[in-house]
C-alpha cells in the first residue's frame, strides 16, 4: 500500500541557511531536499521516527520504508554522500564526500526538534533507524543526541548493517591480523569479493577525501569509546609496509621510519562523566555473507566462519563498547547514591542488543527475520 506524504519536504538552499517548505513536488533547481516528512500530523502520542536510508536517495524518488516504520510518524533524511552506482555513468560530485553527510544529518535533525516538538512540557521520544551507510550516521546522531532530560530527543536506535569503525578497513588494523596472519604485515584479511564490505573497501576514496576522515568519531562512532590502535595510513588499500616498498621503487632516496610505534588501543570515557548524554536503547542488526559452495585447498567445504572486518564485527565492537560504558560509567556513578544498584546488573545487555538479521542480499533490504526482530524490539519498548 503506497504511503501518502501529508507534510512538506524540508530543503536547504546551497547558498544560504534558509528553510524552504515545498509540497511533495520535485523542482529542478539548486536545492537539496534534506528530509521527507510522512504521516507527521498523525499519532501525536506516538514517538517520532527518523530514518537514514541505506544510501543517498534520488530526490525524484521516495525512500524505501521498511515494514516496521510504515504507518508511523516518520522523517526520512536525504543526506548527501557520494555513492557509486554501477548502472550510472554520472560522476559523483566532489563536494558530497565526508563530512557533507553528517552536516546534512544534523541540520535536518535540528530543524526537526525545533519545528516538530510537542507543545508545552509534553514529552515525546525520537527513535532513529538507519541501514548501511545511513546506519553509521544514525548511530552518531543517536549517541550525541540521546538526552533523557530533554522532552523531545533521541530515546532509541536501530541500526542495520552499519559501519561503525571505518578504520577497520585499513590492512594494518588489528582486526585484520588474526590467527596465522598476526605477525605477517603483508598477509592480512581481505573481504570476500561480492560482499557489501568488499564493495565499500573498493570505493573508500569515493566516500572520503582522505584516510584521516575515517578517524572522525562521527563517521566511526565506535571511536567515541576507544582510539583505533592504528596509525593514519597513506593508502586506503595497502599496508604501510606495502606503501613503503612501492615508494622505494619509485623514489630510492626516500627515507622511512618503519619502527615508529603503532598507537595502543585504549578505552575512552563516553559519555563524558559531566555530560547529560545517556547510552540509548539500541538494537544493532547485521547480515552475514552467503556461505560459498567452493571448497578450500584441502578439499573440505568452506566453514563459513568469519574473521577480520565484517558487518558482524562492526556491530559487536560498537555494541560491546556501549554495554561496557553502561557498566563502567553509568552504573558505577549510580552506585554512589543507589544502594540497590545490583538490581541493574543486566541493564547493559537489556539496553544494547546485537542480533543476526539474515543473509546479505544485493537489494540491501532487511529480510523477514530481521524485520520481526525489530518489530518485537519496538513493541517491548513502546507498549504502554
Amino acid at each position: 500500500m503506497p504511503l501518502v506524504v501529508d507534510s512538506p519536504i524540508l530543503s536547504k538552499d546551497h547558498g544560504s541557511d534558509c528553510i524552504v517548505s515545498e509540497a511533495m513536488t520535485v523542482f529542478k533547481c539548486d536545492v537539496v531536499q534534506l528530509a521527507i516528512l510522512i504521516n507527521i500530523t498523525e499519532q501525536p502520542d506516538s514517538p517520532l521516527f527518523i530514518q537514514l536510508p541505506a544510501s543517498p536517495v534520488d530526490g525524484n524518488q521516495p525512500p524505501h520504508i521498511p515494514r516496521f516504520l510504515q504507518g508511523k510518524p516518520l522523517a526520512s533524511i536525504n543526506y548527501r554522500w557520494n555513492f557509486f552506482d554501477d548502472e550510472s555513468s554520472e560522476t559523483a560530485p566532489v563536494d558530497d564526500v565526508w563530512p557533507t553527510p553528517i552536516h546534512d544529518t544534523f541540520f535536518a535533525y535540528q530543524w526537526i526538534v525545533e519545528n516538530l516538538a510537542p507543545e508545552g512540557l509534553k514529552r515525546r521520544g525520537i527513535y532513529v533507524y538507519g541501514s548501511h551507510l545511513g546506519a553509521s550516521l544514525a548511530s552518531s546522531l543517536a549517541l550525541s543526541e540521546s538526552r533523557p532530560h530533554k522532552p523531545f530527543a533521541v530515546r532509541g536506535l536501530v541500526a542495520y548493517n552499519g559501519i561503525y569503525n571505518w578504520t577497520m578497513f585499513f590492512p594494518d588494523h588489528p582486526a585484520n591480523h588474526l590467527g596465522k596472519y598476526a605477525n605477517n604485515r603483508t598477509n592480512y584479511y581481505r573481504p570476500r569479493e561480492g560482499t557489501y564490505v568488499h564493495y565499500l573497501q573498493q570505493n573508500l576514496p569515493i566516500f572520503f577525501q582522505s584516510t584521516v576522515d575515517m578517524f572522525d568519531v562521527f563517521a566511526s562512532p565506535s571511536l567515541f569509546f576507544h582510539n583505533p590502535g592504528v596509525k593514519v595510513p597513506s593508502s586506503y588499500h595497502m599496508s604501510e609496509e606495502e606503501s613503503a616498498a612501492i615508494e622505494v621503487l619509485t623514489n630510492p632516496n626516500a627515507e622511512f621510519n618503519m619502527k615508529e610505534k603503532t598507537p595502543r588501543m585504549s578505552r575512552l570515557v563516553f559519555p563524558p562523566r559531566k555530560s547529560t548524554l545517556k547510552i540509548p536503547e539500541t538494537l544493532l542488526l547485521y547480515d552475514t555473507p552467503p556461505v560459498p559452495t567452493a571448497t578450500n585447498r584441502s578439499g573440505r567445504p568452506f566453514s563459513g566462519k568469519q574473521w577480520g572486518n565484517s558487518l558482524e564485527l562492526q556491530a559487536r565492537e560498537l555494541g560491546e563498547m556501549m554495554q561496557r560504558s553502561i557498566q563502567m560509567v553509568e552504573l558505577k556513578e549510580r552506585g554512589y547514591w543507589d544502594a540497590d544498584v545490583s538490581m541493574w546488573e543486566n541493564e547493559p545487555r537489556r539496553r544494547v542488543k546485537m542480533e543476526h538479521a539474515g543473509e546479505e542480499s544485493e537489494d540491501m533490504v532487511m529480510d523477514e527475520k530481521g524485520e520481526k526482530v525489530v518489530e518485537e524490539w519496538l513493541t517491548e519498548r513502546l507498549s504502554p
